[in-house]
């Protein structure tokens, strides 16, 4: 299973939520060691700011093309790869979170997939249980698996679903835990991921 480093408990690996956080990441002396982590927990050390300003600078030099602005007293700044068909939305408070153009759409709130666990790995086991069911293709709310593994204060206000599928991997299958979970864009932020799909430069 996959244990947050400064509390010890579940990482589910959700975008936006979750992080790994490397030695060039974190200030010496913040107490975060390096290895994967809540961002609700960088936030209860005070120190989110700090590690998400540490991660701009490779950001902007891996990630070249961007636009940026300011929603609710939180920076941001959307970088967009066209040759990976990627977005990254860097964000002041931490919320780091990558995704593909085609998760985009005009109408809808993004959407995010995320395989969280192979079966049959432990992870999985923890995860099918919280569920309550072991069942291919059956949505169990995110929000129920997270109250069951007792993580409501790591992941608050967080919709969506836990499914358990079938995904292509080559020639073969493999049996996965997969999330979908809304990732709040703002107007501004939409407009920007727009105008980064159409730009030529």
């Amino acid at each position: 299973m996959i244990q947050c480093t400064l509390c010890d408990r579940l990482v589910l690996g959700l975008a936006g939520h979750d992080w790994t956080a490397l030695p060039w990441m974190v200030a010496p002396g913040t107490g975060v060691p390096p290895g994967p982590c809540h961002v609700r927990c960088l936030e209860d050390l005070g120190c989110a700011g700090a590690w998400a300003e540490a991660v701009e600078a490779y950001h902007c030099r891996r990630w070249p093309l961007w636009l940026a602005g300011v929603d609710a007293g939180v920076r941001w700044r959307l970088h967009g790869s066209r040759a990976a068909r990627r977005f990254h939305l860097w964000r002041s408070d931490g919320r780091l979170s990558s995704f593909p153009y085609a998760d985009l759409t005009a109408t809808h709130p993004l959407r995010l997939s995320t395989d969280l666990a192979e079966i049959g790995t432990a992870h999985a086991a923890t995860l099918l249980t919280a569920m309550g069911t072991d069942a291919e293709g059956v949505a169990v709310p995110l929000t129920s698996v997270i109250t069951a593994l007792r993580l409501a204060d790591r992941y608050p206000r967080l919709a969506g679903t836990l499914t358990r599928h079938l995904r292509p991997a080559g020639p073969d299958t493999t049996d996965v835990l997969a999330a979908r979970h809304t990732l709040p864009l703002s107007p501004s932020c939409r407009r920007a991921a727009h105008h980064l799909m159409r730009s030529p430069w």
